[in-house]
């Protein structure tokens, strides 16, 4: 019977990243996949995702040539559109499976099961393990009332070859405000039902705002506070009846109601692995009750974020393999968050809201694009970044922004944060001119002196 150091059950993010750093640290590597090397994200999820946002994005500025001095416009050509999604998602897969296969990683193609502490089955075949990492990832959710055939997730969306005319988003998360800022600039009529009071719950009242004015600019429908009693989806038309009885109707439906950990794993219950409906539980280092088990990523319940999963993986790994210098789980108070929409948001911490909530004391300052000297010459000043910190020390405690290029601006906060610099400490520092990043600088002057610009 073959023996490994570890086997990885899942290969997305937490896993394939575990299983590339415990090989690295000279472990004997196994990952178990039934589907495609790279898990939801890279296949179903994230990058096919990013992809469409880029062609968006260019379709979007092109629509608005004429105030830049160009003259014409760019149509959308959906088949070649899906064609490089796909390709994107190809050439991913492969670079990653070529990584693992340069390790000596083993690949093992289907569905993993646990018979018993320090063994896994794959495809009927029993392998040794002396520690096995649980990385399932998650699944689309489908409420009760949405349980319906024909009702569509993120996963069968990123898989059309052409577009309806009009779409029904349910859920005005993430997963459903990228779809519908996407698909909206693409030509199709989009409706968005979000059962909370507003959409992007988690992020602040007035970033989210920005959002939503730019939504509805571009045609979105937006209906807050109202949630879907039934559905029905048929080859002509999708109908979801809202709880006051009036309904909405498109050529199809998209259930963006969030995701649940796959917890299907046969043998994990019966090994005492301790886990309820919300995930799998895990200690600072990513050990179950069990010991031997280890779970990152989406199947912990945590945080459904790629390079979330990423960073409990490696701190399980290094923990086993290297644990003079393994490094902490994720700090839930220092992750970034990105939302591809049009205008895009980010994030580091907690926003302003839930500092508030928590009784911590803070000041909060901002700066808008329309003063800055690089995104008025972009043409894109609709946006702005909010510093949030300690009252106390003046230390930042947490960015949020929303924006042309936030996902990448974001980079600047992360490291403040994580480095526990104060944000006037920022307004000090000499930023390159003209650059978005002087939002930063901007920001940062206001706990200090005042912004310049203001």
């Amino acid at each position: 019977m073959t023996r490994y150091d570890l086997m990885v059950i899942g290969s997305g993010p937490a896993g394939y990243v575990s299983a590339i750093r415990a090989a690295q640290l000279g472990a004997h590597v196994a990952v178990a996949e039934e589907e495609d090397i790279g898990g939801t994200c890279l296949n179903r999820g994230c990058i096919p995702t990013k992809t469409l946002a880029a062609t968006a994005d260019l379709l979007h500025a092109s629509r608005n040539a004429a105030r830049m001095g160009l003259k014409g416009s760019l149509e959308l050509d959906f088949p070649a559109v899906a064609k490089r999604r796909d390709l994107v998602v190809t050439r991913l897969r492969k670079g990653i499976e070529a990584r693992l296969a340069g390790l000596g990683i083993d690949i093992l193609r289907g569905e993993a099961s646990i018979p018993a502490r320090g063994s896994v089955c794959v495809g009927g075949e029993t392998f040794e393990a002396a520690n096995i990492l649980v990385a399932t990832g998650s699944r689309p959710a489908f409420p009760g009332p949405l349980r319906v055939e024909g009702a569509l997730s993120s996963t069968e969306v990123l898989a059309w070859r052409e577009l309806p005319r009009s779409l029904v988003i349910i859920g005005g998360g993430v997963v459903g405000c990228e779809f519908a800022s996407i698909l909206r600039i693409f030509g199709v009529e989009v409706t968005v039902l979000e059962m909370m009071d507003d959409i992007l719950p988690g992020i602040d009242s007035d970033i989210r705002q920005v959002l939503r004015n730019s939504l509805s600019r571009l045609g979105v429908k937006i209906l807050t506070g109202r949630a879907a009693a039934s559905a029905s989806v048929s080859p002509e038309l999708a109908r979801v009846v809202l709880d006051d009885g009036s309904s909405v109707e498109g050529a199809a439906l998209l259930v963006a109601a969030g995701r649940i950990p796959r917890l299907d794993v046969e043998g994990l219950a019966e090994c005492g692995v301790e886990f309820d409906r919300k995930g799998i539980r895990v200690d600072s280092r990513m050990k179950t009750s069990v010991d031997g088990i280890y779970a990152a990523g989406d199947v912990t319940g945590l945080w459904q974020l790629a390079h979330a999963g990423s960073a409990q993986g490696l701190a399980a790994v290094e923990g086993i393999f290297a644990p003079d210098r393994a490094r902490p789980a994720p700090d839930p108070d220092t992750i970034p968050s990105c939302v591809f929409t049009t205008p895009e948001i980010a994030s580091v911490g907690p926003g302003e809201e839930e500092w508030i909530r928590r009784g911590v004391p803070i000041e909060v300052r901002r700066a808008r694009y329309v003063a800055n000297g690089r995104a008025v010459g972009l043409g894109e000043t609709e946006g702005m970044i909010k510093l949030i910190a300690s009252a106390g020390d003046g230390r930042l405690l947490g960015v949020q922004m929303v924006g042309r290029d936030a996902s990448s601006l974001v980079g600047e906060a992360l490291v403040a944060v994580n480095c526990g610099l104060s944000a006037s400490r920022l307004g000090e520092m000499i930023h390159p001119h003209p650059t978005l990043t002087e939002i930063f600088m901007e920001a940062g002057e206001d706990f200090g002196p005042g912004a310049v610009h203001g």
